[in-house]
């Protein structure tokens, strides 16, 4: 890992209550990747909504279950034991958790919400893992709407809405981010209205019939999306959300990784 500051640096010292500082873009990557976790799928708490303190997932008899075979496992445990020693981060609740991955429909979908106790709530979507399905999905993205995983982000972020009060957010890394844009815009109206931010992380664009749309035209205003210099996951598609770049310390296809 290079010696720049990067999201997990910020989650190691950035100490201060949401009350004096709001959420902003850099804690939604830092949820967004925990959402690449593989939770355990039996534990009821995780996949209902009450929800475990996010303390709960040190376990280190779990770790190479949920981090072994991500992008850069070091560096997620080490995020994770940030998260869970983080004054900022104290209380959160981790719940909500659905993982699919069928290959006779093409669909790789993961999310989890997490609860703060200030009231709101982020649901993570996770982007692409390492399946093969996942990237097939991917490819299908880029002349299909909805993709299977789509229709679940919407239905997701619905059943999340319905299941807990107070402000929503939403967010991904990868996929996961144009996931979660895509749940916030076509979930029904009344779960759309609670949603403050939708934060897209690298996150690859849409078609053209979707970018016209009501839906995502109500949406767009609290969209936000961040893109490393050189993207190239983030501007698969011609079309665009309004974003803003980001610096990274890696070149090319590396950029992806939040590591940077």
């Amino acid at each position: 890992m290079s010696d720049s500051p990067n999201f997990l640096t910020y989650a190691q010292t950035a100490f201060d209550p949401f009350e004096e500082r709001p959420f902003c873009a850099v804690d939604s990557l830092v949820f967004a990747w925990l959402s690449y976790l593989r939770l355990p799928g039996d534990m009821a708490e995780l996949t209902n909504w009450q929800g475990l303190d996010v303390r709960e997932l040190l376990r280190a008899e779990c770790y190479q279950d949920m981090i072994g075979d991500l992008w850069d496992p070091e560096g997620s445990r080490a995020l994770l034991e940030a998260v869970a020693a983080s004054p900022r981060y104290r209380g959160v609740r981790v719940c909500g958790y659905r993982s699919v991955s069928d290959a006779e429909t093409t669909e790789q979908f993961a999310a989890m919400t997490f609860r703060f106790p200030a009231g709101f709530s982020y649901l993570a979507f996770r982007g692409t893992d390492s399946t093969i399905v996942g990237w097939k999905e991917d490819f299908n993205m880029a002349f299909r709407c909805p993709v299977p995983a789509q229709e679940s982000a919407a239905r997701y972020v619905d059943e999340a809405a319905d299941a807990i009060d107070g402000p929503l957010l939403c967010g991904g890394h990868s996929k996961g981010g144009n996931l979660a844009v895509y749940g916030a815009a076509m979930c029904p109206d009344v779960a759309r209205e609670r949603i403050e931010r939708a934060y897209s992380h690298d996150g690859p664009g849409f078609v053209e019939e979707f970018l016209s749309g009501n839906a995502f035209a109500d949406l767009s205003g609290r969209i936000d999306k961040t893109l490393p210099r050189s993207s190239i996951f983030g501007m698969m598609f011609e079309t665009q959300e309004d974003y803003a770049i980001v610096e990274s310390t890696e070149f090319s296809l590396l950029q992806h990784n939040p590591f940077s």
